[in-house]
């Protein structure tokens, strides 16, 4: 076998693994791990990492997401935290060599990028499916109760999952009935079920995205009216629903700084306390991982608890890499947006509804430090930035 033989296999086997953990990150951390690890080994092993300096001058939105990246490596060697730690915390950040992997495989695989959607929506389904299983006690609940995943990154993906299906359903594209099942079995789990109040947000803001994507001007104030009257009818008749919104109110009506123990309250505190570190060194941070190590220092003798971040991802970028970090950040998930325009639709309304909620998400949040989320982000953007422009434009405005 020939070095090209070899090269183009492990190429396939790359592309194939990167498709496959499009169905895992909605639901299983080792496999979707396991997959995107394959993927990024196979980028390298081929060579096709070789194009990178090429990615760097024609495509923007590879230079911001690696100067990010880089800037975050450059933060191990000055930050307060221990190298294991440090290291531990870039980790947490291959996200942002994801995407521009991802984007390395799917450019020129435009059939391989809409067999990637189609995965996640499947694994998003089967999360759903899940969700519901362990909820009428078909299958016992695991410790995030019903789901596989944590609550908050539940919550992402039905919000995420009823903005696909009633794009989807809009698109009326065949099988708009399975579609409006899929929406509105996914608006129920989340606002009468799961209890991530992100979720929920994301969900709302995602609602009102489509409003602005797909009706014009004269129609959009009556839109958001509908989903004002629709927001407020779930608020009523789901338990789940008021209950976390009331629960939210009280948190920041009760609210004492260094006291309060709730959610909302601890947030709080946290995001004082990265602020404080910001105003220390604004141009480049304190290093990547710094903030536990920074955070301990300043809080001692106080009652404040403390993290490993401030579960606000701009607040987080911002005191490890400073607000050059923050910047960079900003313009990437801009980037995406802007660049959203060009593809072809329901893509283009997909890919901003990954960066609207990705942003809402990130401020409550750490979203990109998180690992499902940030592989969402990555390799999603990546996905609906390949989609091939042949893509029949079907969309509709009134």
């Amino acid at each position: 076998m020939t070095k090209q033989e070899i090269s183009s296999r492990l190429q396939s086997v790359g592309l194939y693994s990167l498709v496959a953990s499009c169905v895992f990150i909605p639901f299983s951390s080792s496999l979707m791990g396991a997959t995107s690890i394959i993927a990024l080994a196979c980028w390298i092993l081929s060579g096709k990492i070789l194009e990178l300096p090429k990615m760097l001058v024609t495509r923007p939105l590879v230079f911001l997401a690696m100067a990010l990246f880089l800037l975050l490596i450059a933060g191990v060697f000055y930050s307060p935290a221990e190298t294991a730690e440090a290291l531990s915390s870039l980790k947490k950040y291959r996200e942002l060599l994801l995407f521009v992997m991802a984007l390395s495989f799917f450019t020129g695989n435009g059939d391989k990028a809409v067999l990637a959607e189609k995965c996640f929506i499947g694994g998003s389904i089967l999360l759903l499916s899940i969700s519901y299983a362990m909820y009428f006690g078909v299958i016992p609940s695991e410790r995030y109760g019903y789901s596989t995943v944590y609550h908050i990154t539940h919550s992402l993906f039905m919000a995420t999952l009823a903005f696909w299906a009633l794009q989807k359903l809009i698109e009326g594209a065949g099988q708009r009935f399975f579609w409006l099942l899929i929406f509105i079995a996914t608006s129920i789990n989340l606002f009468y079920i799961a209890p991530g109040r992100t979720g929920m947000l994301i969900s709302i803001a995602l609602l009102l995205l489509t409003v602005f994507q797909r009706l014009s001007l004269k129609y959009s104030l009556f839109g958001v009216l509908l989903c004002a009257c629709i927001v407020s009818g779930a608020f009523y008749t789901s338990h789940n629903f008021s209950t976390r919104v009331n629960e939210a109110v009280k948190e920041i009506q009760n609210y004492q700084p260094g006291v309060s123990r709730t959610s909302l309250g601890m947030r709080f505190d946290w995001w004082h306390n990265s602020l404080t570190l910001i105003k220390e060194k604004p141009i480049f941070g304190h290093g990547t991982g710094s903030f536990a190590v920074s955070q301990k220092r300043l809080i001692k003798g106080t009652q404040t608890q403390p993290s490993d971040n401030p579960h606000n991802e701009y607040l987080l970028i911002a005191e490890q890499v400073g607000l050059t970090g923050l910047a960079l950040y900003l313009a990437f998930l801009c980037g995406i947006f802007i660049t959203s325009f060009g593809r072809p639709k329901p893509y283009n309304y997909l890919l901003q509804g990954v960066v609207v909620a990705m942003s809402c998400g990130c401020l409550m949040n750490s979203f990109l430090y998180d690992s499902h989320p940030g592989h969402f982000f990555a390799i999603m953007s990546a996905v609906l930035l390949s989609v091939p422009s042949a893509v029949q434009d079907e969309g509709k405005r009134i």
